[in-house]
């Protein structure tokens, strides 16, 4: 199965928006692109939607919105499972998770660069917390985890030659692709470490990278630690 060069363009721009202009702009963006109309539901029947788009989903139930619970962050709502009748088909499951990995790496990258520019403001004893080594050395893994990321996703995007024999570009199968978003969960969680208190303060990014690592349960299953393949990981939470 081949991926449309629109969608792989679809998937470019999540990263550019998410990075430029944040989460909710470009989960907009994606659901419009590869969902208009309908909610994408996770293999739970859960979906995280934008809520200027809730008006547009015929299945759209105000009883379910949410469950009750509050915003992930403001603009999201979480709908849990439609009930009957059942709601309309959504996006390639492939397609809408590769995208959401696009859509993750950009946020990531915005909080790495959010990071990087708390750290060079905040001091101790009068040297910038940018410059001591087992900051630096630590924001170099993630600069790391986030080019290895990038890699793996441009093979996906960039079109080859058709002559080629590495043609058709195909979608990433849903264990590497739960690795994938586990990897970007970690670079995450790595930058919040960083970023002490702030990060976990109301106007600190961590609400967003808890709504990106959202994403990747509704949609992909918890992939567990980068390393570990998804069937284990989730056998291992099933039977916790």
């Amino acid at each position: 199965m081949t991926v449309p060069a629109e969608v792989r363009e679809h998937w470019r721009e999540a990263r550019t928006s998410a990075r430029n202009d944040g989460l909710v702009p470009a989960l907009t963006l994606l659901s419009r692109a590869l969902s208009p109309g309908v909610a994408p539901r996770g293999p739970r029947g859960h979906a995280v939607v934008p809520r200027e788009l809730l008006g547009d989903l015929p299945e759209f139930d105000e009883e379910e919105d949410g469950d009750g619970g509050a915003d992930p962050v403001p603009g999201l709502a979480v709908l849990g499972p439609a009930a009957t009748p059942p709601a309309p088909a959504g996006p390639d499951s492939h397609d809408w998770g590769t995208g959401l990995a696009w859509l993750r790496l950009g946020a990531s990258e915005r909080l790495r660069e959010a990071c990087t520019a708390y750290l060079a403001a905040r001091q101790v004893e009068g040297t910038s917390l940018l410059l001591q080594q087992l900051v630096k050395g630590a924001l170099a893994d993630v600069l790391i985890d986030h080019l290895e990321i990038e890699g793996v996703l441009d093979d996906l995007a960039e079109g080859v030659d058709p002559d080629s024999p590495l043609a058709p570009v195909l979608p990433l199968d849903a264990a590497a692709l739960a690795r994938l978003q586990a990897q970007i969960t970690q670079a995450d969680r790595a930058l919040l470490r960083l970023l002490g208190a702030h990060g976990f303060t109301a106007d600190g990014p961590g609400r967003t990278a808890y709504a990106s690592e959202l994403l990747a349960d509704v949609y992909c299953g918890w992939p567990g630690p980068a390393g570990v393949p998804a069937t284990n990981a989730t056998s291992r939470k099933d039977n916790a």
